[in-house]
């Protein structure tokens, strides 16, 4: 995966969840897959929680979320402020044959994706 980060937006975190009327928020990514051309994704997270009519309500243990990976970006149509926006780090991310590992960092605020692929929160 490269480096990829992401411009802060306009939204408070907040206003946000207020103006989201159905979806999830996920929390703390576990596991992802990526194919070697980086077109098709998978991420699992630890947890999530429901967004119902703009409020956060009952946690979601193992969601995840899946797409592809040009039709995921266009389908953002929000991105918080500086005041949520924070730099992650991977320790390393190995691909190739033979193997090829780097350290890799992402930053971003909390974001919403439109009509993505959500699995295991039923």
């Amino acid at each position: 995966m490269t480096n990829v980060s992401l411009e802060p937006g306009d939204w408070d975190y907040d206003e946000l969840i207020e103006d989201t009327k159905d979806g999830i928020l996920m929390v703390a990514n576990y596991g992802w897959s990526i194919d070697q051309k980086r077109y098709n994704f998978q991420f699992n997270c630890e947890k999530g929680y429901r967004i119902k009519n703009g409020s956060l309500e009952g946690m979601i243990m193992g969601p995840g979320y899946s797409g592809i990976t040009p039709e995921f970006w266009n389908a953002c149509d929000a991105v918080c402020n500086e005041k949520s926006w924070t730099l992650w780090g991977t320790p390393n991310c190995g691909k190739g044959q033979p193997q090829q590992v780097m350290g890799t960092g992402h930053g971003a605020s909390p974001s919403r994706f439109r009509n993505i692929r959500v699995f295991g929160a039923s």
